[in-house]
């Protein structure tokens, strides 16, 4: 039986002299493995259309075990991100965490929205202008906070995540066992904390309450980013054990 899928292809893994598996993350059955057979042979039609970064339909027979993709039709191939290294490294550095965070074959459209919405960003600002570091740096760091709220782990940003007392700024603390910053009286009766600052705090609030597509419009220094960088790694981290 043949089924069609909206599909943004994450990942491309060589079995064979031939043959390729692919990851992809899909609209209709979330992260799914695909096998496409004779797709490195050199007249394959179907290599183009299954590169990372983009996003197609791909139609798969499926029986048992994995399916095999008997065609691709491309819908964005994200052109300018490909042809950015720096855009380039920041998206294959956001589908490696996306990749470690979601599940096999658990349909969510919502992630799969905000993915597509993240990859649609970095085009539009690739496009937009050809030297953009600090707005991949942040488009991408936004867009990881908001995959973490997305699948459950949203960050307690407003009160303490212990005590529950209304955060003030200054000294406050990161813990991921917490899910969220905590106040410096609970912060001493509390491990593996990590400092946050309080434009830290400020940006993570902003990446939360807005949409993807609009983040890219944030202003700040690029030393400002390596602190909630920081805190977005230790709460990968901790969700993946």
């Amino acid at each position: 039986m043949e089924y069609k899928y909206n599909a943004i292809i994450l990942n491309k893994i060589d079995t064979g002299e031939t043959d390729r598996v692919y990851v992809v993350y899909t609209l209709e059955a979330g992260r799914i493995l695909a096998r496409a057979i004779g797709v490195k042979k050199p007249n394959a039609k179907l290599a183009g259309n299954l590169e990372p970064i983009t996003y197609c339909e791909i139609f798969l027979a499926k029986g048992k075990g994995r399916g095999n993709i008997t065609g691709a039709i491309p819908i964005e191939l994200f052109f300018a991100i490909k042809e950015n290294i720096s855009a380039l490294e920041k998206v294959f550095g956001a589908l490696k965490i996306f990749n470690r965070l979601v599940t096999q074959e658990e349909k969510d459209e919502k992630t799969f929205q905000l993915l597509l919405n993240y990859l649609i960003a970095m085009e539009k600002i690739t496009k937009e202008t050809k030297e953009s570091n600090l707005k991949f740096d942040i488009l991408t760091l936004g867009f990881v906070f908001k995959l973490l709220q997305n699948l459950g782990y949203e960050m307690e940003t407003k009160k303490c995540a212990k005590c529950a007392k209304k955060l003030v700024a200054g000294e406050n603390y990161f813990n991921a066992e917490r899910g969220g910053i905590i106040c410096p009286a609970c912060a001493r009766m509390q491990n593996n904390k990590i400092r946050i600052t309080d434009e830290a705090v400020k940006l993570i609030r902003i990446f939360l309450d807005n949409k993807i597509e609009n983040l890219g419009k944030i202003k700040t220094e690029s030393q400002n980013l390596r602190n909630p960088k920081i805190i977005a790694m230790e709460a990968v981290r901790w969700v993946v054990g």
